[in-house]
């Protein structure tokens, strides 16, 4: 049985759904602004311009965030946090910016990355960028899941978050870890995608998942351990500084070379992009506030969808070009969709309902700010001038005709 059918959370289903949601103002084409913040820039080359202006861009969107996570009273301060964190792929950036977030509300952080310092993979970001940690008096330490307490040197702390493990065999060591030294508080990053397809989108907390997906598995195991204080944050896909894992790349690389943006018919299916500052602040608001998150699953997204073609017209305007789109059919042109294109073919949107109601939290970083800073650092690095091949797209359009 899932975490998602034994933690105390009302069935979604259950309440109206309001039909303006699912009306095109909802659907739209892209993010609404929700505050005047911004996202600030990921820093993957070494040039002090670059380091100036994610400086520049991170105290911007930061004192926003400090001011609405002001507004909102914790239950508890000054709390000592450890957070396991992968080292590699897309939810890596998480961690990096949550003990940012942590030590900014006042909390005592440490991040334990898996694997050794001397990883190669410690040269890219977002761990290439742990000096700003350090700077804030985190305390960045590397070890091994399987045993983390010699990892953190016999430290005690009130909450363990795991920002790494997908299945059980990877996150079981950490969580009896953790209730063996009488932590209170146990968080996962699970992930949206354990939900069943539905023909109700969007996927709400509540709705029926995977029953053999890995993160299903820890989820239960969490909630059966009885910790004073736990819950599950599914994410979808990220943008945000310090990100390593392609995605809005994709459509720039197409669009500066002036090429055709291939995308899967029809062009309006939706999907979610959140801002990896917005995730933060979230799970900085259920560490605050432990009583109100406990048991309870939160669908780690932003509030509003996007088309795929709004997402090319969207990375488009930042990079002040056009942009051509040739919709197919993957299957008709017998076409691996996996491998053609960075997002899932099909309707995969998440809403944060929980969060809202419970935390007080909302969405403040705006999609269309974001890509414009997000292509300010993509020419910065010098990623248009990169070689790149195009096969599967020459392939799709010599099909399409």
């Amino acid at each position: 049985m899932a975490l998602s059918l034994q933690f105390p959370v009302s069935t979604p289903r259950q309440a109206s759904l309001e039909i303006s949601k699912l009306t095109p103002g909802y659907i739209a084409s892209s993010f609404s602004l929700q505050s005047p913040s911004t996202s600030s820039l990921h820093s993957l080359g070494t040039s002090s311009s670059i380091a100036m202006a994610v400086k520049k861009s991170s105290r911007r969107w930061r004192a926003a965030k400090t001011v609405a996570m002001a507004a909102a009273a914790n239950e508890v301060s000054n709390r000592k946090v450890l957070i396991v964190n992968t080292n590699s792929g897309g939810h890596a950036v998480i961690g990096f910016w949550l003990a940012k977030d942590l030590v900014a509300a006042g909390h005592e952080v440490t991040v334990m990355t898996v694997g050794e310092e001397s990883s190669d993979k410690m040269k890219k970001p977002p761990f290439s960028r742990f000096s700003e940690l350090r700077d804030l008096g985190v305390s960045t330490v590397w070890g091994d899941p399987k045993d983390v307490g010699a990892a953190v040197g016999g430290k005690s702390f009130h909450a363990v978050l795991d920002n790494n493990g997908k299945d059980l065999d990877a996150v079981k060591p950490v969580v009896d870890w953790a209730k063996s030294q009488g932590v209170e508080q146990f968080l996962f990053i699970s992930s949206a995608g354990i939900y069943k397809t539905s023909d109700e989108p969007p996927h709400l907390e509540g709705d029926p998942v995977k029953a053999d997906a890995g993160h299903v598995g820890v989820e239960d195991y969490i909630s059966k351990l009885a910790f004073k204080f736990c819950s599950s944050f599914r994410p979808q896909y990220m943008t945000g500084s310090g990100n390593n894992k392609d995605c809005e790349e994709w459509f720039f690389d197409r669009i500066v070379r002036d090429k055709p943006v291939p995308i899967p018919s029809p062009g309006i299916r939706v999907t979610n992009i959140a801002h990896v500052s917005d995730l933060s602040s979230m799970i900085t608001l259920a560490i605050g506030k432990p009583s109100a998150s406990n048991a309870t699953i939160f669908n780690a997204v932003s509030d509003h969808a996007v088309t795929f073609d709004g997402l090319v017209r969207l990375c488009a305007r930042a990079a002040a070009k056009e942009a051509k789109i040739v919709h197919y059919d993957a299957k008709a042109l017998g076409i691996d969709a996996k491998k053609a294109f960075p997002f899932r073919n099909m309707h995969f949107y998440a809403e944060p309902r929980a969060a809202k109601e419970k935390l007080g939290w909302t969405s403040s970083i705006n999609l269309s700010e974001a890509l414009k800073e997000r292509y300010e650092e993509y020419i910065k690095i010098g990623r248009d001038k990169k070689d790149i091949k195009f096969e599967i797209d020459d392939t799709i359009l010599s099909k399409v005709g």
